[in-house]
């Protein structure tokens, strides 16, 4: 599955305020989503507060969010399998609830029964995530093969093709490890990978059919690398590496990739959010187009001709 499917349920669910500009082949069509909009809320609880949604389908997707419980805030996961038209209670992992401190929490599945909660507080001491491979009915600690018990934690998980992969901080280093969908057997394909020096480490994994890019954000572009026909991670030099600031990426198909850049963060000079395309696998990389957005948090692929872009606004 791919990032695109994590965008539907915005239209269905009471989420904070995001701003999206879509970006079509044919030209810039913006447009904002603002909670609450449209749709029934059949079986979310009142106070349901989303942080991270996936969907597998056009109908087919998971809700992760806090709901007020005693004696605060409890993690609670939801199911719908008719595009948000009602929704059904899902055992969720034993994770804390989210809050001002703590580790922001993703949801991926793949499939109706293979899924992935994971955190993405950079600098754990030890691996925080769950697999399910029966719908969410039961969940494991997810491990990987690692060779020490230096401070690991997860930067993203995706899943397409019957494979998972998941980018994981091992150390002052990134690596990157993959997995059939329906098991939990981890292994190393990719890496190490330079971590970066800066305060806010960040990895980007896009992945479509069995091609994928990630790359490796703190504060600026640090590292990236692109899934080889082989299976393993190779070389790869992301856009934007001289840019001042962070790239997203997304893939409409497997051959093409888009770049969200932030430019001027870190260098004094005007901050501007450009978009690259790549029909060549990332090897080279067509004129920028500006989006006019102010910072961009989230890039996600629509189909195979538009590209989303997001901007958390309080």
């Amino acid at each position: 599955m791919d990032k695109s499917t994590t965008l539907t349920t915005a239209r269905k669910l009471p989420v904070a305020a995001l701003m999206l500009t879509a970006l079509m082949t044919a030209g810039p069509l913006p447009f904002a989503l603002a909670a609450p909009i449209g749709g029934p809320r059949a079986a979310v609880p009142s106070g349901f507060s989303p942080v991270s949604v996936t969907y597998v389908s056009a109908s087919d997707g998971w809700a992760l969010g806090d709901v007020a419980c005693r004696p605060g805030q409890c993690l609670r996961l939801l199911r719908t399998t008719n595009d948000g038209a009602s929704w059904s209670s899902v055992p969720a992992p034993p994770a804390g609830p989210q809050g001002t401190d703590a580790a922001p929490l993703r949801v991926r599945f793949a499939d109706p029964y293979d899924g992935w909660i994971f955190s993405t507080l950079p600098g754990q001491t030890r691996v925080q995530g769950w697999a399910t491979h029966n719908g969410g009915q039961h969940w494991s600690a997810i491990s990987f093969p690692v060779s020490h018990p230096a401070s690991v934690g997860i930067e993203d998980i995706e899943a397409a093709a019957g494979m998972v992969d998941a980018a994981v901080q091992v150390g002052d280093q990134v690596q990157i490890f993959s997995s059939a969908v329906g098991s939990s057997a981890w292994h190393r394909v990719g890496g190490p990978f330079e971590l970066g020096a800066g305060p806010v480490p960040r990895g980007e994994l896009a992945l479509q059919g069995r091609s994928g890019w990630f790359v490796q954000n703190d504060r600026v572009v640090v590292s990236g690398t692109r899934l080889e026909p082989s299976g393993t991670w190779g070389s790869w030099h992301p856009p934007c590496s001289s840019a001042g600031g962070p790239v997203l990426v997304a893939a409409p198909s497997a051959g093409r990739i888009d770049a969200v850049c932030t430019e001027g963060v870190w260098t004094g000079q005007k901050i501007s959010v450009d978009l690259l395309r790549s029909r060549d696998g990332g090897a080279s990389f067509g004129p920028s187009r500006h989006v006019p957005v102010a910072s961009a948090d989230l890039a996600a692929a629509i189909g195979t001709s538009t590209v989303a872009v997001g901007a958390q606004v309080n």
